[in-house]
This record gives structure tokens, C-alpha cells and sequence, in this order.
């Protein structure tokens, strides 16, 4: 059954990373904001860092779509909760590094576009060619037009001779519109830092917002967004989604400590929303501004993100290190990923050398590393009985950090993970019971049974999270 109101949606895809996308895609969402339109920016792909600058751009939490995590029909059903309706909204959804990168694995931006029909606008970065980019639109053209490419958008340009030279160019090889153009201009160039863009939890100086205030301006003054908006109109019904899953019932509200800062701030909207459904009350706090423990949690988790870049602030915070190594040798109920596992560990030692003292609830020490020790998706296969469900549950997620890790020989690890680019496979996994802690990001409504365990109910005998 097709859903009964218009749900006007549109892809931004490029040829790489770094092209644009970004850049257009934020611009995008602003000026239609700033036009009253209710607007809502989604990520394809498990990126955490692009979807904080379409949230703050949109004013609106953006959710990921990822095949590899969300199979079938969860994609669907995932964007369609969030997706707004009617003929005065956009859905705006960002691609992934080129259209069709990781296409063989089914996980492509293209892929999405195909599940969600989504008409698709490509981006081309003119900033080192003119002419020659008509190359690239033919092949666009010849590859994707029949399953939905509807046009070009073209990111720093040079003057008005420019401009003009590939948009005809452009057009006349691919018989496809150019809907507008973003000129050379750093001050609209996203703020970059360390492992990618910088993202409202680590702007104290606000720049980005500045950033996103003008690119708005810009784009509605020199992208035809009248022309986009009937192609995101243009986009064909798609299957109804199923309602949001009710609250479940008979669980005490449970209070959840919830580290939030520029330390913890990788966290997929929906993961917050899956422990709220269950009971939790979220109480946030900062490990990096010097906060305790909550009073009267029952439950804690830490996110990934940058513990790397304020080890000194964590190692001061020795309260919360005391309290955290008391909470995990109880056996009370934690969860952590990535960088929340590194502060559980013994030690940090970032990129000159120094050495940072961190929790010592788990033992192991994380060093950085100037390459990637860890990137892309993974499965992983529990060893035993705990927080994530029974001895041989199957898991998908993904791996993206810089550190490596050091630990006990022979530690008894929880789970298996086999990463999907040819990386050996290899141990994870610290705590039992009711805690877990790995490198590996997750989305929790896969996970079966994860809420009610963490916050101290029986899981589900049948069906999924959702």
C-alpha cells in the first residue's frame, strides 16, 4: 500500500568524497527552512559527522539510511518515520563518498536512491576544470538517467565566464539541467578538523552556524530551488511505513546517564529514541566539563567520539574515573562504543606521545595512530550470553577510529568481528552481563532484546526491536 501523502524527497550525490555534497546539501536545507518548508536532512551510509551539520542546518535530528545496518525493509520504514509530508516539506538525503561507490556490496548511495525512488541530483566540482566536466555528465547521463538522475549542480566555480562555459557544456552533452552553481568562496567551505567536518559539538566559536547563515543566502540566490522542489515533488509513492513502535509496557522508568559533549558525540538519533520507548529517562552529562555520575541512574552509556582530543580534561575529571571504575566492578549495566570504550580502558596516548590516564575499568590501552586502525562496515558473532543478546547472535555494524588498541594476551573477548574490507578478523568486546563495551558502532533497534536488557527488563521472545 502506498503512502497516502506526497513525500517529496530528493538525493544529493556526488562523484567522491569531498566534492560538495555537503556543502549543497546544508545550503539546501537552510534556504528551504528559511522558506517555512519542514525540512529533514538524512545521511546515507554509517557517517556520523556529516549528519550533525544537516541537523544543525535543518534544525532537525538527521537520520542515517544504511542498507548494510538497516536490510529490507527497515531502510524504508526508517526513513518514512522521519520523512515529513505534503506539498510544503523536503526530505533531503545526503549520499556517500561517489554515487556509486560500494555499489558491488549493495550499499551505495544508488542503492538508496533505488529502495527510496529517489530523484537525484549530482554534484560536480568545477574547481579544476571547465569543459572536460561535460565528460563526466555524459557518463552520469549514460549510467543513471533511467533510474532517476535529474541534473547537475555545480560547486566552485570561478567568475561568470566560468560558470556559464560548463553549465552549457554540461548541459548540451547531457541534455540535463544545471540547477544552479556555488561559487570558489572558503568562507562557504565547510570547517574541517580532525577526522572530518567540524560538527556543533566541537563549534564553541559558533562558526558553523555563521557558515550555514550565509551559505542559506547564497543558495537561494543562485540555485534554482523552485525547479528542485518540483523534482523532489516529482518522486513516485512509496510502500507505507509501519507506525512507530509503541512504548513498552510494565518497565519502571529507568534513569540513563547519557555522556553528551565534544568527547561523546557520536549517536544516531534513533539509538536515544529506542531507550526512551523502553522507559529510559536520559540524563546527560559531560565527562569533559568535569560532571559526576548522575545521582540514581540505573543505567550508563558512552558514546563514541573524540576522547582523544580532550584526554588531558578526561584524566583531570578523576570523580567520574572513580565513580565509572566502582559502577563496572559492581556489575551494574554500561555500554560504550569507540571512543566511550577507550575512556573505560587503563590508559590514552594521542599522536606526540603523551599519556593520559582513563577510567581502568577494562584492561587494555588505546594509542593514536596517524592511519586508520579501524574503517567500514563489520559483522561480529557474541562468544557469549550478555548485553547484546544470546551466545552466537549475529551483529552488523561499523568500524571508523584511529587508535589502536593493546591488551592482555588471551583476553577472554565477547565477540568475534570480521570486518568487510579484507581485514583479518579478530576479538572484541569487554564486560559480561549487563556490559559491553567495543570498538563496534551499532544501531540498537537491530539489536533484539538490547533496550530491556540495558534497562532491566526481559527481552522480547519474538519479532525485533521495531
Amino acid at each position: 500500500m502506498a503512502d497516502p501523502e506526497p513525500v517529496p524527497r530528493i538525493l544529493v550525490a556526488g562523484l567522491g568524497s569531498s566534492g560538495g555534497k555537503t556543502t549543497f546539501a546544508a545550503g539546501i536545507l537552510a534556504a528551504c527552512r528559511d522558506r517555512g518548508l519542514r525540512v529533514q536532512g538524512f545521511k546515507c551510509g554509517p557517517d556520523f559527522l556529516d549528519p550533525q551539520v544537516l541537523s544543525a542546518a535543518s534544525r532537525a535530528p538527521c537520520s542515517n539510511l544504511d542498507p548494510f545496518l538497516l536490510p529490507g525493509p527497515l531502510l524504508t520504514e526508517s526513513f518514512l518515520r522521519r520523512a515529513p509530508r505534503g506539498s510544503r516539506a523536503l526530505s533531503l538525503v545526503e549520499g556517500v563518498m561517489g554515487v556509486l561507490d560500494t555499489s558491488t556490496w549493495g550499499t551505495s548511495s544508488w542503492d538508496v536512491a533505488q529502495a527510496l525512488r529517489l530523484p537525484t541530483v549530482l554534484v560536480l566540482d568545477a574547481s579544476a576544470s571547465s569543459e572536460s566536466l561535460a565528460i563526466c555528465a555524459a557518463g552520469a547521463r549514460h549510467l543513471l538517467v533511467r533510474k532517476g538522475l535529474q541534473g547537475f549542480l555545480l560547486d566552485r566555480v570561478g567568475g561568470a565566464w566560468h560558470e556559464s562555459t560548463v553549465r552549457r557544456e554540461v548541459e548540451r552533452v547531457s541534455g540535463l539541467p544545471v540547477f544552479g552553481s556555488l561559487p570558489w568562496d572558503p568562507s562557504l567551505a565547510m570547517p574541517e578538523r580532525h577526522l572530518g567536518l567540524q560538527t556543533p559539538a566541537t563549534d564553541p566559536g559558533r562558526g558553523l552556524q555563521g557558515t550555514l547563515l550565509r551559505l542559506g543566502r547564497v543558495v537561494e540566490a543562485r540555485v534554482d530551488l523552485d525547479a528542485l522542489l518540483r523534482v523532489a515533488r516529482s518522486a513516485p509513492p512509496l510502500p507505507g511505513g509501519t507506525a512507530p513502535p509503541a512504548p513498552s509496557k510494565g518497565l519502571r522508568r529507568r534513569a540513563t546517564a547519557f555522556a553528551q559533549d565534544e568527547a561523546f558525540c557520536f549517536v544516531y538519533p534513533e539509538n536515544a529514541e529506542l531507550l526512551r520507548r523502553h522507559g529510559a529517562r536520559l540524563v546527560p552529562f559531560s565527562p569533559v566539563h568535569g560532571d559526576p555520575l548522575p545521582p540514581s541512574v540505573d543505567a550508563v552509556v558512552l558514546p563514541g567520539g573524540y576522547p582523544e582530543l580532550h584526554a588531558r580534561a578526561l584524566e583531570q575529571n578523576e570523580g567520574l574515573r572513580r565513580e565509572l571504575r566502582s559502577w563496572v566492578r559492581q556489575g551494574r549495566p554500561i555500554y560504550a562504543e569507540c571512543g566511550g570504550m577507550m575512556f573505560l580502558l587503563d590508559s590514552l596516548t594521542d599522536l606526540e606521545g603523551r599519556r593520559f590516564r582513563m577510567v581502568g575499568a577494562f584492561p587494555g590501552r588505546t594509542r593514536l595512530s596517524p592511519r586508520l586502525g579501524g574503517f567500514g562496515y563489520a559483522t561480529g558473532r557474541l562468544l557469549r550470553s550478555g548485553l547484546l543478546g544470546p551466545r552466537g547472535t549475529a551483529l552488523r555494524g561499523h568500524l571508523y577510529h584511529h587508535s589502536l588498541r593493546t591488551s592482555p594476551p588471551g583476553y577472554p573477548w565477547g565477540m568475534r568481528v570480521r570486518p568487510r574490507n579484507g581485514a583479518a578478523p579478530h576479538g572484541d568486546g569487554y564486560g559480561t552481563g549487563s556490559q559491553f563495551a567495543s570498538y563496534l558502532h551499532l544501531r540498537w533497534d537491530t539489536v533484539k532484546g538490547f533496550a530491556q536488557r540495558l534497562l532491566g527488563g526481559e527481552p522480547p521472545r519474538s519479532r525485533s526491536e521495531d
